[in-house]
Parts: C-alpha cells; structure tokens; sequence
C-alpha cells in the first residue's frame, strides 16, 4: 500500500513539474494564451446558431446543414493550408490569418449595423471564411509545437490546449448570451473581431520556428507557389504519411470515425424527442460535454506518458462507444448529461493522443503538408455524414441514429486494438 502510494505521489509530481515547465515557457504561454481568447471570441459569434436552426425549421436536415458548412473549408483547403505551413514563415501565417479573421468578423458587424440583422446567408458565409483562415491557422501551429514544447511535453500541452478550449467555450458562451441579451449581436461581434486582434499580437510576440528545414526544393523553389509546385509538395507529403505504418492506420480509422460525426447535429431532436426538453436542457448536455472535455484534456498527458498514445486512443474510443450506446437508450436527463461527459472526455483524451502521434511520427520538414492531408481526409466524410444522417433521421427515430453511431465506434476502437502499430505507439 505503502509503496502503491508512493508511486502515486511520484507521479503526480512528474505531472506538476510537467505543467510548470511548460507556463515557464513564454511562446507556449503567449500560444495557449491566443488560443484561449481566440475560443472565447468565437463562442460570442457561434452562440446557439444549431439551436436557432433547430427551433424555427423542426428539421434536422436543416441543422445538418450548418454541420456541412462548418467542415467544408478543412476539406477544400488542409491540403493547400499543410504545403504553406512547409514552404512559408509559420508565425507569419498565424499572425496574418488572425488579422484576416478579424476584418471578416468587422465586416459582418458593419453589415449589421447598415441593415439592423445578419441575414442566415451572410452568416453562414462568414462561418465558411472563417473556418477557411482557421483550416491555414492550424497546419503552422501543429507543426511548430514541437519544437516549442518538446516531444516528452507536447502531449500535456495538447492537453493543456484542450482544457482552455473547453473552459473558453463554456465561459463564452455564458457571457455571449448575456451581452447579446442586453446589447444586440453586433457587441457579440465586436467581442469576437477584437480577440483576432488580440491573437496576433499573442503569436507576433512569441518566439516560434520560421520556416521548415528544406527538404529537396530550394529556399527559393520552396516559396513561389504553382500547381506543379502544390502537387509535388502534396505528393511527398502522402509518400511520407504512407509510409509510417501508424500514421496510415490512423489516417483510415480517423476517416472511418468521421462517420459518426452525424450525431452532433441530431443532439437538439435527441434532447426534445428523447428527454422531453427545450433549449435549456440542450444547454446543459453541452455544459456536461463541455466538463467531460476539461476532464479529458487534463488526463490525456498522464494517461499517455502511463499507458502510451495507443492505448489511450484504442480505450478512449471503447468508453465513448458504450456511453453513445446509454445515450441512445437513455430517457433520463441526469443520466444522458453523466454519459456526454464521459464520452466527451473520453473522446478528447484520444484526439490529444492522436495528435500527438501525427506531428511527432514524421520529419519535422513534412508536418505541415502530412498534417493538411490528414485533416482534409479525416473530416471529408463529416459533410457527407451529417446531411445523410440528418435526412435518415426524418424518418427513423432519433435513437436508432445514436444506437448506430455507438456501434461504429466501438467496432473502430476493436480495430485500434487489433492493429499493433497503433496498439503500441507512444509519444
């Protein structure tokens, strides 16, 4: 007993120290900051859109919809967005993609003043152009992890990350819905314009890797940009993601788990059909999964430096597997909030893990290309997903949708079991 609690003790202060090293770190700090506030301003402008759709259309293809639009850029764009990160200054495609947002999300709140609304179809444009200079963000930053935080940390910091996702989301959407309450939409925007800003600067004072180590092209071949040039650099990123056994099994399972992403959408008609409620118990499922995603943030480091990358993934997705199947049979709101924490936690200790295994599998000089190949593959399936499943929906009871979904994952986490590469993979 004596030794068990010994050993306790040992780990919980190699997890301190962890977290320590990393706020000692000013770029990791000034990063984690940005992201942060950047989460807080979008939850002012994402502020219960699906739930709007939901209560005026009754029609979950309508939600769906959103769904669609929301992953449409990572699809369109990763690629592009993974060779830029490989060939151009990634601080400087953060900073700039950051200012870029904020004169989006200006020019909506302008429009908003000029015509006294925000039109659905401005709206759901400006969601597009913003995920769009999202899609660019998110290949630099992946790729300059690393070498910012180290591979013995990255998978606490990606945890880390998580965990202020979380708690951003949570307490933006809490105060959005105040201001636009007392105010109108166009302070929720200006909210979310001014923490673009504020991002940029986070990023232009951090100290970050410029551009990638060269690879076979020259510094000047590197930066001018043709479609011979895309392709090529397109074509040694898939060879390089091929050929590392547990990046391509983990490029399939993370296509194949995508399916599922129909659920998300379907959550306003599982709440009114299932539990019997409106938009306040819709609210509070997305508080639990919002806690369930701190919870599983804050595991993800100790459980991978515990039981390695694989095994998070593989039992993370087993647990959610069987949380889906209870929520589907659920008629209980306490016990439907219980099982969307678990799931969600259980879920965001395995995408840490996932992407930590990514960016630290293949050469520094690829990340940025593998990484958008990856993402653009991982979510092509999510648009597709959320409309068929959405359309399924309207005639099928919403439960059947759940039950399904469950089934599929846990049949993907009895694949990530199996595969020894994924198995036994550690950061």
């Amino acid at each position: 007993m004596a030794g068990a609690a010994a050993g306790f003790k040992e780990k919980l202060l190699y997890v301190s120290a962890g977290h320590r090293r990393l706020f000692r770190n000013r770029s990791f700090v000034l990063l984690w900051s940005g992201q942060t506030i950047s989460v807080f301003g979008d939850a002012f402008f994402n502020l219960a859109v699906m739930w709007v759709v939901w209560s005026e259309t009754q029609s979950t293809l309508q939600t769906a919809i959103i769904q669609a639009i929301w992953h449409l850029p990572d699809v369109i764009f990763a690629p592009l967005a993974g060779v830029l990160a490989d060939r151009w200054d990634r601080k400087a495609i953060m900073v700039t993609s950051n200012l870029a947002a904020a004169a989006v999300v200006g020019a909506v709140a302008l429009l908003v003043i000029l015509v006294g609304y925000l039109p659905p179809v401005i709206a759901f444009i400006a969601i597009f152009k913003l995920n769009s200079l999202t899609t660019f963000m998110s290949p630099a930053r992946a790729s300059v992890m690393p070498s910012v935080v180290g591979k013995d940390l990255l998978t606490t910091a990606q945890g880390l990350f998580s965990t202020a996702r979380e708690t951003a989301s949570l307490v933006g959407s809490a105060l959005g819905g105040l201001l636009i309450a007392a105010a109108n939409a166009v302070w929720a925007l200006a909210v979310d314009a001014a923490t673009f800003l504020i991002v940029a600067l986070c990023i232009a004072f951090a100290h970050l890797p410029g551009r990638a180590a060269p690879s076979i092209a020259t510094n000047e071949t590197r930066i001018r940009i043709s479609p011979w040039s895309v392709a090529r650099d397109l074509r040694e990123g898939w060879r390089t993601a091929s050929g590392v056994p547990v990046v391509w099994a983990l490029l399939w399972l993370g296509v194949l788990i995508n399916i599922g992403s129909f659920m998300g959408p379907l959550l306003p008609a599982l709440v009114q059909e299932r539990l019997g409620g409106g938009a306040g118990s819709f609210g509070l499922l997305l508080a639990a999964g919002t806690v369930g995603g701190l919870l599983g943030g804050l595991a993800a480091g100790p459980l991978e430096r515990r039981f390695g990358a694989g095994r998070v993934l593989a039992a993370g997705w087993s647990l959610a597997g069987v949380c889906i199947l209870g929520i589907a049979i659920s008629i209980w709101q306490p016990v439907t909030m219980v099982l969307e924490c678990v799931e969600t936690a259980s879920l965001t200790a395995s995408m840490v893990a996932t992407s930590g295994i990514m960016v630290t599998s293949v050469p520094e000089e690829y990340r940025g290309r593998v990484f958008g190949i990856l993402r653009s593959l991982s979510v092509v399936l999510i648009p597709v997903s959320a409309l068929v499943g959405g359309w399924i929906a309207e005639f099928v009871e919403i439960w059947i949708m759940f039950a399904a979904g469950g089934a599929l994952t846990l049949a993907l986490a009895l694949a990530a079991w199996i595969n020894p590469h994924v198995r036994t993979v550690r950061i």
